[in-house]
């Protein structure tokens, strides 16, 4: 019987553990900025037109400098590489506003 008791009980443990771990594993996501750079596509949330760089690159006056993004699955990006077009989302009110200085 004492067999049986320590049995369920190790089951009753393994079972709490994994279900705790199922609710406080994290989901990492990849938001980063990218910069607008090409103004043919004016519109913020257009991915268009952006491209990543690891610095600021944001100077005062104009419309759109930069602004977040989550680009899911795709690899990190490095300098110069512009922004994905599908499977990325817009990061509302990330918007950064000046333009684009290299």
């Amino acid at each position: 019987m004492n067999k049986i008791k320590r049995l369920a009980f190790g089951i009753l443990v393994a079972g709490l553990a994994f279900g705790f771990s199922a609710f406080t594993t994290v989901k990492k996501r990849t938001v980063l900025v990218y910069y607008k750079t090409n103004m043919s596509y004016p519109n913020a949330n257009d991915p268009r037109g952006y491209q990543y760089y690891s610095g600021d690159m944001c100077a005062s006056g104009g419309n759109t400098c930069s602004a977040q993004w989550d680009i899911g699955t795709h690899l990190p990006p490095t300098d110069g590489d512009p922004l994905p077009i599908t499977g990325v989302t817009f990061q509302t009110g990330s918007v950064y506003s000046g333009h684009f200085d290299l």
